[in-house]
């Protein structure tokens, strides 16, 4: 039985909140990515409160975000290793913090991709009614760069400051480089003796310390020239052609090295539109929520099986598998649960309602059983009657015997015509269609 409570809320944007976007771990840009589309797949169960909090993501959707689409379960592979090694580290502003694995496990099952979220995530992602950044996806999977991402988060979160009459709209954000680092993955806050000093420290971090503390194969762009010409100018370009704001930046020194950044933070009209990158998302969101990754193996045999059963079709296969949870077994009951009612009217619509409703044993939607199966005796009759003038003949006959032919006769005339004029008219074979379909309550087509 379908459970309203659990089904997934499809989304063009997501909620973090502040904490969270400011938070500081490790991580490429296929894994933010990935966890960007996955937190618009959030499902939640609104009748259990400590219910997991999980997405389920399909390879297909995955596919633009990989380097080579022909290896992406290898990549999902290690992709699951990657994001469940990570630790997050959350401040409050307030000499609080926590660490805590951010994705505890990551499984491939049957064509679905299920990401568990650790459950402190819910105060961050979910019910937000203040301290939050709404993301949209369209932008987040447009970027090339993983310092694109992060640092259009980190700035994207102070956007809303901006007032057209204080400095033409501009925020002005001061970052401690070492700090940054952290934030936007250069620095490796999974390393343990990272964890270890950020204990000791408590609620006062010295991120110059920590970051020191590093060994050399943990952090990159060391020299500011460095992260200028790897990380902010590309950023910069990149969030000035994508986004929806640009920034301006300054290294501010403290004696002879660089300790501080100022980011200077304006709206931007980005040159490819926003607002055009969204229609193209929600268009591919409308056929991805319809859409089954039909290439994987496992499907395979069910499509090669029903395609062409009963007029089934690939997209009413995918859609069978949709309502089915994307359980191939159950797609397949119900298809030979209907096929045992004889005659019904509107197959794939009966095949749905089967698979939504659970059903157990044999139903029919219109009609009793015994009509089901006079019904499909007919049909039978009226198959072998285009190749025989006789059978056709003696499947009138019997058509004529049974007990409700006469309200079939009258239903005729209420509609102005008489059986002997319908007879002069059509062949036997099209009569005997008109009669099941009467019989189903299926408009007749005269």
């Amino acid at each position: 039985m379908s459970n309203k409570a659990n089904e997934p809320l499809y989304s063009l944007s997501f909620v973090k909140s502040n904490e969270m976007i400011s938070a500081k771990y490790k991580s490429s840009l296929l894994e933010n990515q990935v966890m960007a589309i996955a937190l618009t797949r959030i499902e939640v169960n609104n009748e259990d409160k400590e219910s997991p909090l999980e997405a389920r993501l399909y390879p297909r959707e995955l596919k633009k975000l990989v380097s080579d689409e022909r290896h992406i379960y290898r990549d999902l592979k290690a992709l699951s290793k990657s994001i469940t090694g990570h630790t997050m580290f959350l401040e409050d502003g307030k000499g609080n913090f926590k660490a805590f694995s951010v994705v505890p496990n990551a499984t491939y099952k049957d064509g679905v991709f299920i990401i568990k979220f650790n459950n402190e995530l819910k105060e961050h992602i979910l019910g937000l009614e203040k301290n939050f950044t709404t993301l949209e996806l369209s932008v987040m999977t447009d970027f090339t760069k993983n310092s694109s991402f992060r640092i259009y988060e980190l700035l994207k979160k102070d956007i809303y400051k901006s007032k057209p009459e204080v400095n033409g709209g501009r925020v002005d954000v001061l970052y401690n480089i070492s700090e940054f680092r952290f934030m936007i993955g250069l620095a490796n806050g999974d390393d343990p003796a990272v964890s270890k000093e950020m204990a000791r420290m408590g609620s006062h971090i010295d991120w110059d310390v920590l970051y020191s503390k590093l060994d050399k194969k943990d952090r990159k762009y060391d020299e500011w020239y460095e992260l200028q010409r790897n990380v902010l100018k590309p950023a910069q370009q990149e969030l000035e052609e994508k986004s929806d704001i640009r920034f301006e930046y300054e290294g501010l020194r403290n004696g002879r090295r660089t300790s501080e950044i100022m980011f200077r933070i304006y709206r931007n009209k980005p040159s490819t539109s926003v607002i055009t990158k969204k229609k193209v998302i929600e268009s591919q969101e409308s056929f991805r929520q319809l859409e089954m990754p039909y290439d994987l193996e496992q499907y395979k045999p069910l499509y090669d099986e029903y395609v062409g059963h009963n007029d089934l079709t690939k997209e009413d296969i995918d859609m069978l598998l949709k309502k089915a949870d994307f359980n191939a077994n159950k797609v397949r009951d119900a298809i030979a649960l209907a096929d045992k009612q004889g005659y019904i009217n509107n197959y794939v619509g009966w095949l749905i309602k089967c698979i939504t409703d659970d059903y157990t044993h044999t139903e029919v939607l219109e009609g009793s059983s015994e009509d089901a199966a006079r019904i499909k005796e007919i049909m039978k009759q009226y198959e072998e009657g285009k190749k025989s003038g006789e059978i056709q003949r003696a499947a009138w006959e019997r058509v004529q015997s049974n007990e409700d032919f006469p309200d079939f006769t009258n239903m005729l005339e209420t509609n102005g015509v008489t059986l002997e004029l319908v007879l002069s008219i059509y062949k036997l074979d099209e009569v005997l269609q008109m009669y099941a379909d009467w019989k189903v309550n299926r408009p007749i087509k005269f």
